[in-house]
């Protein structure tokens, strides 16, 4: 295994964007001849990596375990100085273009906050949003991972691509922030009609996260503000109607737990008895008592 710092991989390059913010593009496209991990250290900034072929582990996952970031986009923050190191298998290709702005001036690039750039940004986490990269920014990504040029004109050539790859990336963040409350709220409706129709599904609030394509930081204050109550009162008052409704039936009381996704027939009384007054055996007694009267 060979260990490396990320200056030391052979294709690294490394431009200043200009003469006076200390911001800066980085350029690798490295094909890994050997088991090889790289170390990189963050100063404070905000970071944009662009990612073509990228396949790699960290140093604490299993060995066999690849995480694939093929055709990503990354944003990440560093408040303070900070490594990581990651894991490249033999024959593994390395192509990134990395952005870094220094938090004290993004206002030099139009950005008056953090949240501009990272829609999902969470203050506990570096890696604020991932997602794939638009064509058009990995067409700017690959000419710089394609390009022959030499000397000041790769210079040139690379600097003007990562501006361009930059105010790309912006004009789409502030174009998407202009329907990004409203896609949001509707990609949410969409994945609460796919729990209520899955109910019997181990749900929470994580797994509802990851499907309407949001973090757990949105999704409490967008559910909050579409429903009204939380995402456990939600679903346990939708899940209790259906078995409501199942109790007029022959079902066991067991099944229709099962089938709607309560651990148990105890655990289903509780929250029963707790919601209508009655545990559900009673309340089927009390039906059957009024249809024979």
């Amino acid at each position: 295994m060979e260990n490396l710092s990320i200056r030391n991989v052979s294709t690294f390059e490394h431009l200043e964007l200009d003469a006076h913010s200390q911001s800066w593009v980085r350029s690798i496209n490295h094909c890994f001849t050997e088991d090889t991990t790289v170390e990189n250290a963050y100063l404070p900034g905000l970071y944009i990596t662009l990612l073509g072929q990228c396949q790699y582990s960290t140093p604490n996952s299993p060995q066999e375990k690849l995480d694939n970031y093929n055709y990503h986009y990354a944003v990440a923050l560093a408040d303070e100085p900070c490594t990581s190191s990651v894991v490249f298998p033999s024959n593994a290709t390395w192509q990134t273009l990395s952005i870094m702005l220094p938090l004290a001036q993004l206002h030099e690039y139009g950005i008056s906050s953090v949240s501009e750039v990272a829609h999902h940004f969470r203050p506990e986490a570096r890696i604020s949003e991932l997602g794939a990269i638009s064509g058009d920014i990995l067409r700017c990504c690959e000419s710089v991972w394609q390009c022959e040029f030499k000397g000041l004109e790769r210079q040139l050539f690379i600097r003007a691509k990562a501006f361009e790859v930059l105010s790309l990336f912006l004009h789409k963040r502030r174009e998407d922030s202009q329907y990004g409350m409203s896609s949001r709220m509707s990609q949410l409706r969409e994945a609460l009609n796919h729990v209520e129709d899955n109910l019997d599904q181990d749900w929470t609030l994580s797994s509802l996260a990851r499907l309407a394509g949001s973090n757990q930081t949105y999704i409490k204050q967008d559910i909050k503000g579409l429903v009204g109550t939380s995402f456990r009162k939600w679903l346990n008052k939708k899940r209790l109607n259906i078995a409501l409704e199942r109790l007029s039936g022959d079902a066991p009381i067991h099944q229709i737990a099962d089938d709607i996704g309560i651990k148990s027939q105890a655990y289903l009384a509780t929250l029963f008895k707790a919601e209508f007054g009655l545990s559900p055996s009673e309340y089927r007694q009390a039906l059957l008592l009024k249809r024979s009267a």
